[in-house]
């Protein structure tokens, strides 16, 4: 079960819903769902957060929508068109929190000290940007920059001082995530002593989708194939598995120091084989049962 925000005709957004069915309106059938149930007043899917905060995000209660009498006999209505344009699946969250150096091999190729508890830092939420949309270098910035293959967890309700054992029920879903950077600005600021903020939340470069999977339908988030090509070849190919700090362990960290609310992005970490992109590059991050990310580069 994939769930993904996606522009109707009118350009409103909505939520729909994958399966192995197709593709449906999942705002259009908890409509009808609701009106068969003669629920008031009604409340309206129309962003996947409001669904994460009202904790309506998983598989089992969108399986439950469309398997309704009602809704069954209008699915040939909630169909969606093979081409639809698809939105992020979190517009607004409070914060994007990123893990560095979470594998050993990328640590190691970039000269970095191996470490002994989750590093973290956060992007600018005005940085993300949907699935197909351009990832844009400005003008003025004439420096490196580098594709970073993530998986990103949503954080489902508010967490702070969980265990590790308390961890995974915090998270709604998963997606993809694309941590760029301007490389050697970060470097730059590193070495200064500087935090490296800037170099990882310039506008665009969070690339973010294009779907959430919900966590009940994600059996095991700890072995999924992560494989990123630019132009068709392989840059980067690992499996969470080889995490350095799991995922019960990043969220437990993470909520020790910062309230997570619904919503909250976690981008788990990237593996070996970060490197340049430039105009032009058409990047692809596939991970196992969450699709593909799509991003063309343009250098403005």
């Amino acid at each position: 079960m994939k769930l993904f925000s996606f522009q109707n005709e009118d350009g409103e957004v909505c939520i729909g819903a994958e399966w192995e069915k197709g593709r449906f309106n999942l705002t259009g059938a908890f409509a009808v769902y609701q009106h068969a149930k003669r629920i008031s007043p009604p409340v309206s899917f129309a962003f996947l957060q409001v669904m994460i905060e009202m904790g309506y995000c998983s598989g089992q209660v969108v399986a439950n929508i469309f398997e309704d009498s009602w809704v069954r006999s209008k699915l040939h209505t909630l169909r969606l068109p093979e081409q639809v344009v698809i939105d992020l699946p979190i517009h607004r969250p409070s914060k994007i929190v990123a893990i560095g150096r979470n594998y050993r091999a990328h640590v190691r190729e970039l000269n970095h000290r191996m470490p002994t508890e989750p590093v973290f830092f956060c992007k600018a939420s005005s940085a993300l940007i949907p699935h197909e949309k351009h990832i844009e270098i400005p003008s003025w910035l004439d420096t490196r920059v580098d594709h970073e293959a993530e998986l990103g967890l949503v954080i489902g309700k508010t967490t702070r001082n969980v265990t590790e054992s308390e961890a995974m029920d915090h998270v709604a879903g998963y997606t993809i995530v694309n941590d760029v950077t301007a490389r050697a600005m970060q470097k730059g600021d590193i070495d200064a002593g500087n935090p490296w903020f800037r170099s990882k939340s310039i506008d665009t470069f969070c690339p973010v989708g294009p779907c959430l999977v919900p966590a009940d339908a994600m059996p095991d988030p700890q072995n999924l194939d992560i494989t990123l090509t630019v132009n068709g070849e392989v840059r980067q190919n690992d499996n969470t598995k080889n995490m350095i700090f799991p995922i019960p362990r990043l969220v437990s960290e993470v909520g020790r120091y910062m309230t997570l609310y619904p919503g909250d992005i976690i981008a788990t970490g990237t593996p070996e084989g970060v490197g340049p992109i430039k105009d032009g590059d058409e990047i692809e991050i596939s991970i196992t049962g969450l699709g593909t990310l799509k991003n063309t580069v343009k250098q403005l």
